[in-house]
């Protein structure tokens, strides 16, 4: 039932990994729009998607209690350490591709706003039960 519940954010994860992967050289250049730094955008939203994904399935199944219980604190950590082997594999294993820790950083700043996102949903999901 777990796994189940885990399928959006896998998919999610594998999306993450796919774009991450791609050569450097396949990723349009976007000098004139460097100054916003787009690809800290993307990270951002990424990692947020991705902590929510999470979440909201640790939230929904019955299997594993603890999941449920610490829901927020493991989803921040398991896309906080994804994003770090992003980077790593990135930086070692990838073509053409390399590392960040300011991309880790902003990996990180994406979980907690999915966190944030979740916080909202779940309150307003609430508030439609009740009403």
């Amino acid at each position: 039932m777990l796994f189940k519940k885990l399928i959006p954010a896998i998919l999610w994860a594998f999306f993450i990994l796919g774009l991450c992967a791609l050569p450097g050289s396949a990723i349009p250049d976007l000098t004139f729009l460097e100054w916003l730094k787009p690809d800290k955008v993307v990270h951002l939203f990424l990692f947020a998607v991705l902590s929510f994904l999470l979440m909201k399935a640790f939230l929904e199944q019955q299997s594993v209690a603890a999941l449920q219980i610490h829901k927020k604190l493991i989803s921040i950590l398991l896309s906080c350490f994804y994003g770090v082997l992003i980077e790593i594999l990135q930086e070692y294993c990838f073509i053409g591709r390399h590392g960040d820790v300011y991309d880790s950083m902003a990996d990180a700043v994406g979980a907690f706003i999915g966190l944030w996102f979740f916080n909202y949903w779940n309150k307003r999901n609430l508030t439609r039960r009740v009403s």
